[in-house]
């Protein structure tokens, strides 16, 4: 009974944005094709938390990709220094076959620092890259060369600050802030210590168990609110990829506004949006602007502005025909939509030189006119 009613209930974005297309033209880009086939499922409400699924009608699923924590623990995947070692950049070595998916805020431990991704990237097969990186353990710079497998994700206002592009202190700052809201503070000010620690993990992990069995099936992605405010959107390529990253996904929004919330207590019904509100955040994707940046891997991201604020991860496999446009090849891997665009630290101008002083005015040296003769 409950597997039906969440059919019915459910919200269907392609019959209410029909007219919502047209800014951004017939074809659309990858991420409004990705919603014209999205459905909205009843919320489940946890912790202050409302959470709603996002389903599929069609999937278009990337085959044999693999999830960095996978690939890592499979030693298919290595993270490395560079040479020298630079705080804000790491290499990625794909040794696979197949394509390895990253996630910006993902967390790796060890190297000189922890770190979190700052972008998402998709690796190709037998591939290096180089991506950027913020870190979020400032008291250290000492290690191995090699990140362990060990990965873990940074609560969304960190995530959201790197993907804004902020600066290395505001982000230093902001985990500050987080590890003692965690009542986890070290001599290194390690994020991944205040999130690992056994009464956070435990409590993650209580808050995980009563949101997940009430997950539809085919669940693709995530619309998070706190309140009566929509806070973020985490939606994937498919069911599948969604499934071995929801624990870090749900991790992200728990650690930030529910991990000290009281675990027996009960959330009134009917508070927070309803698929009304939700359906309305999404249909305004299809208004903002959708600009292509930088290529990550074999995978480009787009930045969403205007309307929406967040990030695209789309990918167009080769195999496909290349008579095809791009606009109609192209996959989403990942999209992550945030409550507001995060402000930028910024950059500081050079100081404006002083006027040069005057020079002094030179006086004209004085030519004596010549005078006639006397007597003439």
């Amino acid at each position: 009974m409950r597997a039906a009613i969440a059919a019915i209930a459910c919200v269907f974005l392609p019959a209410v944005v029909a007219t919502a297309q047209e800014p951004v033209g017939v074809a659309g880009n990858v991420l409004t094709r990705y919603l014209d086939r999205a459905n909205i499922h009843p919320p489940v409400r946890v912790a202050g938390l409302t959470v709603f699924p996002i389903s599929l009608s069609r999937e278009q699923p990337l085959g044999g990709v693999l999830t960095m924590s996978e690939a890592l623990k499979k030693s298919l995947l290595a993270v490395a220094e560079l040479d020298p070692p630079r705080v804000n950049r790491a290499r990625f070595i794909n040794k696979s076959d197949r394509l390895v998916f990253l996630m910006a805020g993902e967390v790796l431990t060890g190297g000189k620092q922890n770190r979190t991704l700052a972008t998402d990237a998709l690796l190709g097969p037998d591939s290096a890259v180089e991506l950027p990186l913020y870190c979020v353990q400032r008291g250290r710079w000492r290690g191995k060369r090699k990140f362990a497998a060990q990965v873990g994700v940074a609560p969304q206002s960190v995530r959201n600050l790197a993907a804004g592009g902020a600066a290395q202190q505001e982000v230093w700052a902001e985990v500050a802030r987080t590890n003692r809201r965690l009542g986890r503070v070290t001599p290194s000010d390690d994020l991944a210590a205040a999130l690992s620690a056994p009464e956070n993990a435990r409590r993650l992990a209580e808050l995980r168990g009563r949101i997940l069995p009430k997950l539809p099936a085919g669940c693709a992605g995530v619309v998070v609110a706190r309140g009566g405010v929509i806070v973020g959107a985490d939606l994937f390529n498919c069911a599948d990829l969604f499934a071995r990253m929801r624990d870090k996904v749900l991790d992200s929004y728990l650690a930030q506004y529910s991990l000290k919330a009281d675990a027996g207590k009960k959330t009134t019904k009917g508070t927070g949006p309803g698929t009304g509100a939700v359906r309305a955040y999404l249909v305004a994707c299809y208004r903002a602007e959708f600009k292509p940046g930088p290529v990550r891997g074999v995978g480009r991201v787009y930045h969403v502005r205007g309307a929406r604020y967040g990030q695209t991860l789309g990918y167009a496999p080769k195999a496909a025909a290349p008579e095809v446009p791009l606009v109609r090849r192209e996959y989403m891997v990942h999209t992550a939509l945030s409550e507001r665009i995060v402000p930028v630290k910024p950059t500081p101008r050079p100081p404006i030189p002083p006027l040069p002083r005057p020079l002094p005015r030179l006086r004209r040296p004085r030519i004596p006119i010549p005078q006639p003769p006397p007597g003439r």
